[in-house]
């Protein structure tokens, strides 16, 4: 969508893309015309929006521009703007009355480009809370950042999920489950951290979320913060007694504290909760060989070998050694 006015003069043109408001104002007053169109109908206006010239367009506008001018293919520098993500150029056209509604010759409107783009601040800058404004493509927006949210998580598009969840937490209030999965996108991005303190948040607001807490254990242990891990898979498995991989993981960090008899007993109980589980029988198979349990070692090692042979061939060196 790159344009190139060729009918607006190249020294007209240069200014615009420069966001060069003095030079631009000069020109005009010097006779430069800012209303002349590309082959493609496309204004100045367009230009400026493509750039995120703000200044430029600002010229424009008080030039005679009108906003919402559209070029051959039905586009408004609106369309351009939204398009390129640009929040600053969205909102000053907005502000100065631009459609959001408009359908170019593709039927998309700015509003629509906004949400397939993955930009939840762009939606939030052309829809305020209090308008319910319809995207022209009969889907009124009821701010449901947090739907828009999950739509973007679940294309993998984390960092445009976060803005929605977080646009969702600012607009609407404290909600448990946006946290969570705020914290869900936060750990596509590898924000570690901030995933944390946005499961933190949904515990506080929930007390037995255990999916949460199941989160906040996992990264916890894995900084090895075993201590801080303990206590948040004992929460899920206060919420959910039979939750094998809180049991699994309970372990892990009680092994991870030297605890090895708590690790054990936490193991067992994964297998109890799900038998054929294979996790829970190899991290016994290795603490209970180093322990000096030799036989007990073995029976966990038979076990997990009718069930994942594969798994239980990495372990075939401490076991089935002459």
């Amino acid at each position: 969508m790159l344009l190139v006015v060729t009918g607006c003069g190249p020294y007209i043109q240069d200014a615009v893309r420069s966001d060069d408001a003095a030079l631009l104002q000069q020109m005009i007053d010097d006779g430069a015309n800012p209303m002349k169109t590309g082959f493609k109908g496309e204004t100045l206006l367009h230009v400026a929006a493509n750039r995120n010239a703000v200044e430029a367009a600002r010229i424009l506008i008080q030039a005679g521009l009108a906003v919402d001018v559209r070029d051959k293919d039905g586009r408004t520098p609106l369309h351009l703007a939204v398009f390129r993500g640009f929040a600053a150029m969205t909102a000053f056209l907005v502000d100065h009355g631009a459609d959001v509604t408009i359908a170019d010759h593709q039927g998309q409107t700015p509003l629509h480009l906004a949400r397939i783009g993955g930009y939840p601040d762009l939606i939030a800058v052309m829809v305020p809370e209090e308008d319910g404004v319809d995207d022209g493509r009969g889907n009124p927006d009821e701010d449901d950042w947090f739907a828009i949210g999950n739509r973007l998580a679940l294309a993998e598009q984390h960092a445009a999920a976060v803005r929605a969840y977080r646009l969702e937490l600012e607009l609407n209030g404290e909600d448990e489950k946006s946290y969570f999965n705020l914290g869900l996108s936060y750990l596509g991005m590898g924000q570690v951290d901030a995933a944390l303190e946005a499961f933190q948040s949904a515990v506080r607001l929930d007390p037995d979320y255990a999916r949460a807490y199941y989160n906040i254990g996992a990264i916890q242990g894995g900084q090895g913060k075993y201590t801080e891990a303990l206590a948040a898979f004992q929460a899920v498995l206060r919420i959910d007694p039979a939750d094998a991989d809180a049991w699994y993981n309970l372990g892990n960090s009680y092994d991870g504290l030297d605890r090895y008899d708590e690790a054990l007993a936490a193991w067992e109980n994964a297998v109890d909760a799900a038998p054929t589980m294979p996790d829970p029988r190899f991290n016994m198979v290795i603490v209970l060989h180093r322990l000096g349990r030799h036989d007990q070692a073995r029976e966990q090692y038979d076990a997990l070998k009718r069930t994942h042979p594969e798994m239980a061939a990495d372990l075939a060196y401490l076991i089935e050694q002459p």
